[in-house]
């Protein structure tokens, strides 16, 4: 990176050198008038006579080392007073949008134990106090501010979401004060984010924000803030130019991904990489489940990836409420990651592992407990070593059946390990007293299943709806349709575990408008048939026809895949395909009744008040780390939340080139200087002369 010198003060300094410099070239012009006295002898007198000679006017100026020592520390001092700056080639631009990352990977530890964030922070910093700044002092009161600030900057800081920590600004000192403040988080990295609501800001109407000293915006706590916002500071209506777009400057470890759904304003994107380790391995999926005709026996899986260059091995230890048992101990090697080379290549014929393995533990639980699986070994990002989940006791289902009248699914429901079934017409169903149906918002049942009807009390839990969309979750029952038969379904789904839906004809069924988050698991000419919606604490099984209206209640794989659906809804409220809790992913905290107010206990100790809405459930956004979250006051067995990161792309902390908008990334050089402004430099070396010039003067005086 090029640097440059210029000068935040140079009319001060100027005005000064006007002044001083020729008066001090005149002291050695200027007659010295004495007075004459007679002596016997002019011999010690000579050097007096020598001075007077100096001293004579229109005499010319004969050589003096001390005049150049004093010139030079005149001149030292003017250019102190100048308040040199050093520029990088950057600063130049007329405006600079900083990036900076603090995502999970950022967390990576480098040689030296500093963090990849803390480097980039710190980098970033300096590189802000590099940028133009006018004079602070008095002087400027009277149109001696000096140089004119140039630069505008402005300060984006992203992980799973990006928020602006700094609008523009052409105050550099207050944007690397907020610098300063911005927090790291175990969350995933989207740069593509980041550099969306930054070319935002670069549109026309929004942009040329400038902010003085005392209008400086502030961050919030968790050194983030609402994308799109600007700290509290309005924008002014001062439009801008899509071609004097802002060039950004990314601070980041280069762990990214090329992103491919952005397109530059203008220039490129500089990188100002802090990143060298390379070493990493982590725990990248991590589910249980309990087994259906057993509950007492908890079945868990976990996947374990290797992310550096050398082959691993290491031990994998689950803890039940913190405690270890020999029995919940694998060990496991890993290969390199792929596409790199191991330090030791393998000998010839030699089969190097996997870089990733499947472990899977089978143990009895007859309680709840929180589950943790660790890494028994110390690499750069500890953070992904360990996963955590909730396992509830074990139980047998309750089911709900809501219909006029089915002798098909009341033989299946006999026929299935459940705890208890109910029976229940629509008519009893939405007469029946609240505390029947639903305790805090959600479902007393574990599992409820509605025949042709789409109720109007529609708690949260779990559901399978027959000839009938789900009367929420933006779903609606369609036309009515005849004479169809399946075209396709998704054989891997756990729904259709040993189902065969060959042959199913279906005389009557409708269409279902599901939303589009919406999984299809069997397709027919007019839509999909079976699918799964889920959202706002429901997940439903949907399926578009009454059993008794096709020829699928005759044939072997209508139990089975009842007794899929039972197994797939009780295991909902394990990690059992559902996606985990990651850093930045929102809570949904139920609170007890008439509480409305609770406190959120984060695994750094800190806390944080949540409020609950008319259905007493209280969100809660702040998972910016990975842990433990529990509430206080909550409900017993749901008052407490694992978060985990379980993220390939954030283990892999290996720096990598990247593309942006089709556009390779540029790296940039760290910036080595501390502060921009050198005038101690110059002071020093002022003091240094005047050190010499004494040195000088007093060796003739003793002459």
């Amino acid at each position: 990176m090029m640097l440059a010198i210029s000068f935040l003060n140079p009319w001060v300094a100027g005005g000064l050198a006007a002044v001083v410099l020729p008066a001090l070239i005149i002291l050695y012009f200027l007659k010295l008038r004495r007075r004459e006295e007679r002596v016997p002898s002019t011999f010690l007198w000579r050097r007096a006579v020598q001075d007077l000679q100096v001293n004579a006017p229109f005499q010319k100026l004969r050589r003096n080392l001390l005049l150049f020592l004093q010139l030079a520390v005149l001149i030292l001092a003017l250019l102190a007073l100048a308040r040199p700056i050093v520029q990088t080639e950057l600063a130049q631009e007329k405006s600079v949008v900083m990036l900076i990352d603090r995502s999970a990977s950022m967390n990576t530890r480098e040689t030296g134990g500093k963090t990849r964030f803390e480097d980039a922070r710190e980098q970033a910093a300096r590189y802000a106090r590099t940028l133009n700044r006018t004079g602070g002092n008095w002087l400027s009161f009277f149109g001696f501010g000096g140089a004119t600030a140039r630069t505008r900057v402005m300060v984006i800081a992203f992980a799973e979401r990006a928020s602006v920590v700094c609008p523009f600004t052409t105050n550099a000192s207050d944007a690397a004060s907020l610098i300063e403040t911005i927090e790291p988080s175990d969350g995933q990295t989207n740069l593509s984010d980041a550099i969306k609501l930054a070319q935002a800001y670069m549109m026309p109407g929004r942009g040329n924000v400038e902010t003085g000293a005392d209008a400086a915006p502030q961050p919030p706590a968790d050194g983030g803030g609402t994308p799109g916002s600007s700290a509290g500071v309005p924008l002014l209506q001062n439009p801008t130019n899509p071609e004097s777009a802002s060039r950004l400057v990314l601070f980041s470890d280069g762990a990214v991904e090329s992103i491919e759904d952005v397109t530059l304003l203008g220039g490129n994107v500089t990188l100002i990489r802090s990143a060298e380790q390379r070493d990493n391995a982590g725990i990248t999926a991590f589910r249980l489940q309990r087994n259906y005709e057993k509950p007492e026996m908890l079945d868990v899986f976990v996947q374990v990836q290797n992310f550096g260059p050398d082959e691993i091995t290491t031990d994998v230890t689950l803890y039940v409420d913190g405690q270890f048992s020999q029995s919940r101990v694998e060990s496991v090697t890993l290969g390199p990651a792929r596409g790199d080379t191991a330090t030791q290549p393998a000998a010839s014929g030699e089969q190097r592992h996997p870089a990733a393995s499947s472990l899977s533990f089978q143990f009895p639980l007859e309680r709840a407990g929180l589950l943790e699986a660790r890494l028994a070994r110390d690499d750069a990002l500890p953070v992904d070593n360990r996963a955590y989940a909730f396992v509830p006791p074990p139980r047998k289902m309750s089911v709900l059946l809501v219909s006029e009248e089915n002798k098909f699914l009341e033989f299946v429901l006999n026929g299935l390990p459940l705890q208890s079934w109910t029976f229940r017409t629509p008519q009893q169903y939405e007469a029946e007293p609240v505390e029947k149906i639903e305790i805090e918002g959600h479902s007393v049942y574990d599992a409820v299943i509605f025949d042709k009807y789409a109720p109007k009390r529609f708690p949260s839990g779990n559901y399978i709806l027959f000839g009938v969309a789900p009367p929420v979750l933006d779903s609606k029952t369609g036309d009515a349709v005849e004479d169809f038969a399946l075209m396709w379904w998704d054989e891997t789904h756990p729904l259709l575990r040993h189902v065969a839906l060959d042959y199913v004809l279906i005389a009557k069924g409708v269409k279902l408008e599901l939303p589009r988050g919406a999984q299809t698991i069997a397709e027919g000419p007019h839509g999909p048939v079976i699918s799964r919606v889920t959202g706002d604490g429901r997940n439903c099984v949907v399926v578009g026809f009454p059993v008794e209206a096709s020829t699928w209640w005759m044939k072997p794989s209508f139990p089975v895949f009842v007794y899929n659906a039972m197994r797939f809804l009780g295991d909902a409220e394990l990690l059992s395909d559902q996606e985990p809790t990651r850093p930045g992913d929102p809570l949904r905290i139920p609170l007890p009744a008439g509480v409305e107010r609770a406190v959120v206990h984060r695994p750094d100790n800190s806390k944080a008040d949540i409020i609950a809405d008319a259905s007493q459930i209280a969100r809660f956004a702040g998972t910016r780390e990975v842990g433990i979250y529990r509430a206080e006051p909550g409900v017993e067995g749901r008052d407490r939340f694992a978060v985990n990161l379980l993220d390939p792309p954030e283990s892999n902390i290996a720096p990598r080139d990247f593309k942006v908008g089709g556009q390779a990334v540029e790296v940039g050089d760290k910036i080595r200087m501390q502060t921009p402004e050198i005038w101690r430099w110059f002071v020093g070396a002022a003091l240094a002369f005047v050190l010499i010039e004494w040195y000088i003067y007093n060796r003739r005086v003793m002459l």
